[in-house]
């Protein structure tokens, strides 16, 4: 998906959304060279989540970014979804910072679960049990 908008100095700024690799913010469509942000290894949800998780017990400003981002990323890879599950996520991960947040990474753990996850869903499991003080369920 491709959009376009003027900049402030008149040259209009492409952005791209690819699956996968997140939003790119392009310079003018009349540049030859685009400029992105650095390739990296492709890292799973999963993985990404773990990060957001960790975040939030050491940085919750960071977390919130994080966040943001890791939701923008599942919406596009966990495809098709509709707006109700996309909105319902992005709440369930600003509600993870606050004190119940066990119950909304239960919610989010079952939207993954809905849409043929299963990495994330484990992710989440082992955040609840050690926020419970408990052993995450034997799979």
């Amino acid at each position: 998906m491709t959009a376009s908008a003027a900049s402030p100095n008149g040259h209009r700024l492409l952005a791209v959304i690819a699956p996968g690799a997140g939003p790119h913010l392009v310079g003018p469509p009349s540049t030859t060279h685009w400029t992105t942000r650095p390739a990296r290894a492709h890292v799973s949800l999963a993985y990404e989540l773990t990060d957001c998780l960790t975040m939030l017990e050491e940085d919750p400003e960071r977390f919130r970014c994080a966040a943001a981002s890791w939701h923008a990323r599942w919406c596009i890879d966990v495809a098709p979804l509709t707006l109700t599950e996309s909105q319902t996520a992005l709440t369930a991960l600003q509600a993870i910072a606050g004190p119940r947040g066990t119950d909304a990474a239960g919610v989010l753990r079952s939207l993954c679960l809905l849409h043929g996850q299963r990495a994330t869903p484990a992710v989440l499991e082992r955040w609840i049990a050690r926020r419970q003080g408990g052993a995450a369920p034997a799979r």
